[in-house]
């Protein structure tokens, strides 16, 4: 094999998608004839979707290209390799939703037991402690805000005085 100068590493991008700019870059010179063999660390790092990866094999068949891992033994110029490689694409597809569904039911437990998952804190609360907890002064701006809203039941009105009492959003 002989490299080319240009490496494709996509650093600080999952596998989870084949949507990363030096991955595009490899798949344009692969279908430009310029690439033969695409060399892995692990299968996963390529994709962890085993539709992408039906994808990405029809596609390397069709442009004669072969995928060999560095670390994991396939080879996908045989029939064994390519069976190997659409059981680890499967495997890596099924990591890939057992890590979605922990950290949606982390997220879920969390929250049940009242904590604070994350973003920006609605106007009147701070977080203390993973918790929302009434800010006061902000608070009492709030219930401000729904009395004009009450009062007008126009939400251009509301904005409107807002503006002319100067107060602005909070800023992060």
């Amino acid at each position: 094999w002989v490299a080319l100068p240009e490496r494709y590493d996509d650093q600080g991008f999952s596998g989870g998608s084949v949507d990363r700019p030096a991955f595009q870059r490899l798949l344009s010179d692969i279908k430009e004839g310029r690439v033969d063999v695409v060399a892995i660390h692990r299968l996963d790092r390529l994709s962890r979707s085993i539709n992408d990866f039906v994808r990405l094999t029809e596609l390397f068949e069709r442009h004669g290209v072969t995928l060999v891992s560095t670390t994991q033994s396939f080879d996908t110029s045989t029939s064994l390799g390519r069976m190997i490689v659409n059981l680890l694409a499967t495997f890596a597809t099924y990591e890939r939703d057992m890590i979605r569904e922990r950290t949606r039911d982390k997220v879920v437990a969390a929250r049940k037991r009242g904590l604070w998952t994350g973003g920006i804190p609605p106007l009147g609360y701070r977080v203390r402690q993973k918790r929302l907890v009434v800010h006061p002064e902000e608070a009492e701006q709030v219930r401000e805000i729904f009395r004009l809203y009450l009062a007008t039941c126009s939400v251009t009105a509301v904005v409107q005085e807002l503006n002319r009492r100067g107060w602005k959003a909070r800023s992060w």
